[in-house]
């Protein structure tokens, strides 16, 4: 038992030892790690500023021509003339493809022939009976055979009108690939006509939560490379939800929109409150990641420190964006001084040094000398 004892005495006394020589090391490593001088990281800021801002929403939309069709062949045949080219301004009634009618125009001049024929038979039963030598059936007979000829040199009027393609509006054809000698199937697309006009539809669909538009409200389109947002008025809204994605369409017209090309996809900005005041800060300085956005605030250091700021990480909430400069929606004031170019350098509590104030102090210090 007595040798139990004095194993268990000795396993804690190593232990101890081990324990206070670790304890030892750490310690020694904090101590050398605190002769050095915390770190001091440099970027440049700016004073978040202030101005007007209606918050809105953004959604993607589609440019609709109000006039636009696909003009395809109703009858099959062989193309005789093209009257125009792709990406031609065509104007309404002008003939835009003609198919072969050679055999319609002989069918057409028999039944012509017919028609006369049938049209003398009936005059010549008309004059009989008032004279009182033929009876009143015979001129019904000839006036069915006279109608029924009428008839089918209509039918055939309608076959070559029907071969002959005309541009129903004002437009601008599509590109095509047509020649003569080219046969077309019944039913084969020619060109899109796309009306020409000064104004076009813009459709796009809001979350039913949004969708507090306003028929006659004003709202932007944005276009890829375009300078200024082209203003567009609510013209209609659809009235129901879509039972599927839970949204609602809605349709803007725009005016003199020779920005815009018809089929294009645009993104328009649509206000959803009142104009309020709003803070700006330019892109570089702010921080995305899984959890948002975010800011680094540069708030005065306490005395002694070896810089002049701190950097505090700020959570803020985002509104569209200004050229290069992001509206702050929530989370930073005006006149705060944000972090941008090396912002992504620092962590929350870290010394920083603002060199672009430094730069700006040097160059007031050389002016004055000068």
């Amino acid at each position: 038992m007595r040798s139990w004892l004095i194993v268990i005495v000795a396993c804690l006394a190593v232990a101890g030892g081990l324990g206070y020589w670790k304890y030892s090391q750490i310690r020694a490593a904090m101590a050398f790690a605190a002769s050095f001088p915390e770190q001091i990281i440099a970027v440049e800021s700016v004073l978040a500023s202030e101005e007007s801002w209606h918050p809105s929403t953004s959604v993607t939309a589609e440019v609709i021509p109000p006039r636009s069709v696909n003009l395809s062949s109703e009858l099959a045949g062989t193309i005789t003339a093209v009257g125009f080219a792709p990406g031609d301004r065509v104007r309404a009634g002008q003939i835009l493809v003609m198919l072969d009618t050679s055999e319609e125009q002989a069918q057409l001049a028999a039944a012509r022939a017919d028609a006369e024929i049938a049209r003398l038979e009936l005059t010549r039963n008309q004059k009989l009976i008032r004279s009182g030598a033929a009876a009143q059936e015979a001129r019904d007979q000839a006036k069915a055979r006279h109608d029924a000829a009428v008839a089918q040199v209509n039918r055939l009027l309608a076959v070559i009108e029907k071969k002959t393609l005309r541009a129903p509006f004002d437009a601008t054809t599509g590109l095509h690939e047509l020649d003569v000698g080219q046969y077309l199937d019944k039913g084969a697309v020619i060109t899109r006509l796309i009306g020409i006009g000064e104004t076009l539809w813009v459709d796009f669909t809001l979350p039913q939560q949004q969708a507090q538009v306003q028929i006659g409200q004003t709202v932007s389109v944005l276009t890829p490379g375009a300078p200024e947002p082209v203003p567009a008025r609510v013209i209609a809204r659809d009235a129901f939800v879509n039972e599927r994605s839970r949204n609602v369409s809605v349709r803007a017209l725009v005016e003199n929109a020779d920005s815009l090309l018809p089929g294009s996809l645009v993104t328009v900005e649509v206000p959803m409150a009142a104009e309020r005041p709003a803070t700006l800060v330019p892109i570089t300085a702010v921080r995305r990641n899984s959890f948002g956005a975010s800011v680094f605030v540069l708030v005065p250091s306490e005395e002694g420190a070896r810089a002049p700021y701190r950097a505090e990480m700020r959570s803020v909430r985002l509104g569209p964006q200004r050229g290069g400069m992001l509206i702050i929606a929530d989370g930073l004031k005006p006149g705060e001084r944000v972090a941008t170019d090396g912002a992504f350098k620092l962590r929350d509590g870290v010394l920083v040094n603002d060199v672009s104030l430094n730069a700006s102090t040097v160059g007031q210090l050389g002016g004055a000398g000068g």
